[in-house]
């Protein structure tokens, strides 16, 4: 019998229904320590946001290969998560998760819109160093919402 508080198991006595309600307490009670990330996490996510704006801003060649590092930042981001947590969960889970990832995302492709016509059509150096900053602060603000939608999400389904 599966006793790990996650699973659906057919519960036939009482010993049976007690050891699932001491595996879900079990579970529950290190609920609290699993759903946390760690500090850095929604920092990282302000700073690939804010390369992926200043990207835009740069000669086709070098977007690429700041493109290409922030995919490979992602995939470190993605194996490290893995490793501390055991599961990675994306942005667009569902409920109040997706609105903060919808949101965000929105947010910064604007962030992004104007950091590369702030340098190729209005000629302000200026403007993409400011979206790049617009595009940390959203990033690191909707990872913070980002963590508290998904434990608030997480909990009430218990």
């Amino acid at each position: 019998m599966q006793q790990d508080g996650v699973g659906t198991v057919d519960v036939t006595s009482h010993e049976d229904a007690r050891a699932q309600l001491e595996a879900l307490g079990a579970f529950r009670g290190k609920l609290g320590v699993e759903l946390v990330c760690p500090w850095w996490n929604a920092p990282v996510m302000g700073g690939l946001l804010a390369l992926l704006t200043f990207a835009m801003s740069l000669d086709p060649p070098f977007i690429f290969l700041l493109e290409g590092l922030c995919i490979a930042l992602m995939g470190i981001f993605y194996a490290l998560a893995r490793r501390r947590m055991g599961y990675f969960v994306n942005g667009y889970r569902r409920g109040r998760t997706r609105k903060v990832a919808t949101g965000m995302m929105l947010a910064v492709y604007a962030m992004m819109a104007l950091s590369g016509a702030g340098a190729r059509v209005w000629h302000l150096a200026w403007l993409p160093w400011l979206a790049t900053l617009g595009s940390f602060a959203i990033g690191y603000g909707a990872g913070l919402l980002w963590q508290r939608a998904w434990r608030a999400d997480m909990t009430a389904t218990l």
